[in-house]
């Protein structure tokens, strides 16, 4: 099998819903990154946004706009984590319903790292129901922040507006 084929035929499954959140969830983690330190933690020279505890408190009370949404499938039975124990990867127990604005937001990331790190195969339809449900919680996340008196909100939602690439962008070693 030649590689574009094995692409088109992972491809298949993969329907809008699915790449509209991981353009949306990727775009959200470039602008955390880009609106400055106030998202990434402050450890290592990588700048890793803190999906776990810096988004949600910039984003206090955004649990309050997704209250319709209490009893979607991402609300009441969120994606398990993949981790790997004793030298297995393998998902962790099922957490708990979403309650807070801290557990909505670890919930998108770990859909993305499953989405990502996963098989790359046809999805079947919980993980449809959670692609399209976080991608309902992501609009109103970006809407949050376009709406947002919080200057680093307000950064974000201009930096995931901007469609061009900024000037200082990698364009490889000097000749």
């Amino acid at each position: 099998m030649e590689y574009d084929q094995l692409i088109n035929n992972l491809r298949y499954g993969m329907n809008k819903d699915v790449i509209d959140f991981v353009v949306g969830v990727s775009r959200f983690d470039y602008a955390f990154k880009a609106a400055g330190g106030f998202f990434s933690r402050d450890k290592g020279a990588s700048p890793n946004v803190d999906w776990d505890v810096l988004v949600p408190d910039a984003f206090a009370g955004f649990d309050t706009k997704c209250a319709d949404l209490t009893e979607t499938e991402l609300f009441t039975r969120p994606p398990r984590d993949y981790r790997r124990i004793e030298g297995v990867a393998m998902f962790t127990s099922a957490p708990g319903p979403l309650t807070d604005t801290r557990s909505i937001f670890k919930a998108i990331w770990v859909l993305r790292k499953n989405l990502m790190h996963g098989t790359k195969g046809k999805l079947i339809g919980r993980d449809q129901a959670l692609v399209k449900d976080a991608n309902v919680v992501l609009a109103r996340a970006y809407q949050h922040c376009s709406e947002s008196t919080d200057g680093r909100l307000k950064r974000v939602a201009e930096i995931m507006a901007t469609t061009e690439a900024p000037q200082d962008e990698d364009n490889g070693a000097p000749s």
